[in-house]
């Protein structure tokens, strides 16, 4: 180390020139009121524009529902008239339960065919009572096997077979018929 170093840098002069502070200064401060205002704004679209155009759109489509609403509750304006007619015409759970008196007054006139005289047919829930006269104690067996035979019947009872003096030998008989619906599956 015994060379020494020559020409080692110092500064010989002093360096007097300065920045002056701006930040003062009304252009700087517009700058950053500028910078600050760009912000709020682009925070402003995506806080409240944003925001504001999902109420509208949402709103827009509320009304669009409640409009339909409203036409839909005119077209049920006249709903209790038409609830009344229904269930004034349309058949009650009994009433569907029960067998088409029809079927059973065409199945009598199958099963009695021009035998006898029918005298009376009173029918009630699922069961039938049936008065006729002038025919013989074969033919009646004949009209209850007929009757048995249709699936409508579950059973006969014959409840009277009388005769009187001046029809000789027929008799006026009354039957009990017990009816069956059919269900679909059957």
């Amino acid at each position: 180390m015994g060379k020494k170093l020559k020409g080692v840098p110092t500064k010989r002069t002093m360096n007097l020139y300065f920045k002056p502070d701006r930040t003062t200064k009304p252009a700087t401060v517009a700058l950053y009121v500028l910078f600050v205002l760009v912000v709020l704004l682009g925070l402003s679209k995506v806080l409240v524009y944003d925001l504001w155009m999902e109420v509208d759109g949402a709103r827009s489509a509320l009304s669009a529902v409640e409009a339909r609403l409203d036409g839909v509750m005119e077209e049920l304006a006249d709903y209790p008239q038409v609830k009344e007619k229904y269930q004034r015409y349309s058949a009650t759970d009994e009433e569907r339960e029960l067998i088409d008196r029809m079927e059973v007054l065409a199945l009598l006139d199958e099963a009695m065919g021009s035998t006898g005289q029918l005298s009376s047919v009173a029918a009630s829930g699922q069961v039938v009572q049936v008065q006729f006269k002038r025919v013989t104690l074969a033919q009646t067996a004949e009209i209850v096997r007929r009757l048995e035979e249709s699936p409508l019947v579950e059973r006969t009872t014959v409840n009277t077979a009388a005769t009187t003096e001046e029809d000789g030998e027929l008799v006026s008989a009354g039957i009990l018929i017990q009816l069956h619906k059919e269900v679909a599956g059957e």
